[in-house]
């Protein structure tokens, strides 16, 4: 697999461990950024979904407006009731991103994965229609995938969380290695000029597990990354960001899974601010599309297998699909 690049990257190495979904109290992450306080923030997180899952994370909203969940190793399609519909059984249930009209794609570990002990590359990307027809869009190439982000052109990127590696796939199985710039990378959002791809890092390390809190933004020209990527915010300690969100005017939604927080960036000002707390394991995050809240996003979690409503006043930015 060749590196798209157009400047040498930044090569990172870490060793890997067992998984576990309840992360060591004692590891460590960064110091705060600063902090804006306006009012009305940070706001309550409504559970909409509960006790339907011992675990969930993947979320994304179709070009229908349908919502789709991966919890407890499957796809799950969610009404506007918060009733849930099994699609199909899988080996994991992490990213979502939504590609076409109504199909999901979904990252999944496969039969072996990283967190234990298992690296090698055979993680998959399923395309999944609303009927849980699926096709293997990647099949191997990647040891871990994680999160899911397309790009205008349809092609898209995955994470690589227990690695540095973030991939370029395309719908015909090809994949490429897009960026080792970033270390155990995560949850991804693609500034509205696709001059930024903001990236969340979840750990400096996974033997033994040292958490980590920074948020990167990587700088693009033509698609591709344009230099080294700059860290713009730290989250505080026992952060673990996870998934990425954009809003419609720019501004990065993180969750901080092992906090159990959701942090909002401003590329304009620099300032983080606090905008929901009190969601133990929150992972992955999109805004309401269709019949669901478009100004609120709905948040998952790892931990307990709820998804929450969080009302942030502000519609999401529009999505490649």
């Amino acid at each position: 697999m060749k590196l798209l690049s157009r400047f040498p990257s930044i090569g990172f190495t870490f060793v890997f461990t067992t998984f576990a979904t309840v992360f060591p109290v004692g590891a460590s992450g960064q110091e705060s950024g600063r902090v804006a306080s306006p009012s009305g923030f940070p706001v309550a997180a409504t559970p909409f979904v509960e006790g339907a899952f011992a675990r969930c994370e993947g979320i994304a909203f179709n070009g229908e407006g349908r919502l789709f969940v991966a919890g407890d190793r499957a796809l799950w399609e969610v009404d506007s009731e918060g009733g849930v519909t099994r699609l199909v059984e899988l080996y994991s249930n992490l990213g979502l991103a939504p590609i076409g009209e109504r199909d999901i794609l979904m990252a999944d570990f496969g039969p072996n994965n990283a967190f234990d002990g298992n690296p090698v590359r055979d993680g998959i990307v399923w395309r999944i229609t609303p009927e849980g027809d699926t096709t293997r869009v990647v099949n191997g190439g990647i040891g871990d995938p994680n999160f899911v982000l397309v790009l205008p052109d349809r092609s898209f990127l995955v994470s690589d969380d227990a690695t540095d590696e973030i991939f370029r796939a395309d719908l015909d199985g090809t994949v490429e290695v897009f960026s080792r710039a970033v270390p155990h990378p995560n949850g991804m959002a693609l500034a509205d000029d696709g001059s930024t791809l903001y990236v969340a890092q979840s750990f400096q390390q996974i033997r033994p597990y040292v958490l980590d809190d920074r948020l990167w933004a990587m700088p693009l020209a033509d698609g591709l990354p344009a230099g080294e990527p700059e860290v713009v915010a730290h989250l505080g300690a026992q952060a673990l960001n996870d998934g990425l969100a954009l809003d419609s005017r720019g501004r990065v939604y993180v969750a901080a899974n092992v906090q159990g927080k959701i942090w909002r960036f401003d590329p304009a000002s620099g300032e983080t601010l606090l905008i929901s707390e009190g969601l133990p394991g929150a992972g992955s995050l999109a805004f309401g599309r269709g019949r669901f809240d478009s100004k609120a996003l709905y948040v998952t979690s790892t931990r307990t297998g709820t998804v929450w409503v969080v009302p942030v006043g502000t519609e999401g930015a529009p999505l490649h699909r």
